[in-house]
């Protein structure tokens, strides 16, 4: 078994037992939530609004799209591209099993920073996607790129806990996942599935 389905077994796992559990039962979910966004500074609250509203897709289609300008870089363009689309069907499916209601419901609703999310919360859609893109850099981009996106990464996925939508465990899990359609993909890339989507856009 090739080891990134470590991460969705990890998944899985977390996912089983925020189920059983709920996410107001998780062991530190509440109290790591309230560290978090009941400690909001003034000053950081419009940036990590911004990050949690424009930090998915406002940088991450525009850095797909550049990469596939520069012959050099569509081979990891197509791969972004493609564990995307894998990371949001599994991101969406998951959100429906898994069924888990947002923090804002349950908890202090003043340090909501933003409109409120009519979608389950479970898994955080923001960190899946992010961590996603981070990870495929990591393995196929130079250092100066991966280092920065990943930095931008984890600030996303810190912001949609400290703005008040998601619990902590949400945004574990979507980097558990994230790094499960990652790894997948990228190891797809390399055994030659998606080359018939790179030799198209060369031609």
């Amino acid at each position: 078994m090739r080891y990134y389905w470590a991460f969705l077994l990890g998944f899985l796992g977390v996912g089983v037992a925020v189920k059983v559990l709920t996410e107001l039962n998780f062991p530190g979910n509440v109290q790591l939530f309230q560290l978090v966004n009941y400690h909001q500074v003034n000053a950081l609250n419009p940036v990590m609004v911004f990050l949690s509203k424009y930090g998915r897709e406002y940088v991450w289609i525009p850095l797909t799209a550049l990469l596939l300008i520069f012959r050099k870089t569509r081979r990891i363009a197509v791969t972004l591209a493609a564990s995307f689309i894998l990371a949001i069907l599994v991101g969406e499916i998951s959100k429906y099993a898994f069924a888990q209601e947002r923090p804002f419901l349950y908890v202090h609703p003043d340090f909501l920073l933003v409109p409120p999310p009519h979608d389950y919360s479970f898994p955080s859609g923001h960190a899946l996607i992010v961590s996603d893109g981070a990870l495929v850099l990591m393995k196929q981009a130079p250092t100066w790129l991966w280092v920065v996106m990943l930095m931008e990464a984890i600030l996303v996925s810190y912001s949609r806990v400290y703005v008040g939508v998601h619990w902590p465990i949400d945004v574990i899990a979507g980097w558990l996942l994230g790094a499960w359609t990652s790894l997948l993909t990228v190891d797809l890339e390399r055994r030659g599935i998606l080359s018939s989507v790179e030799k198209f856009l060369k031609a």
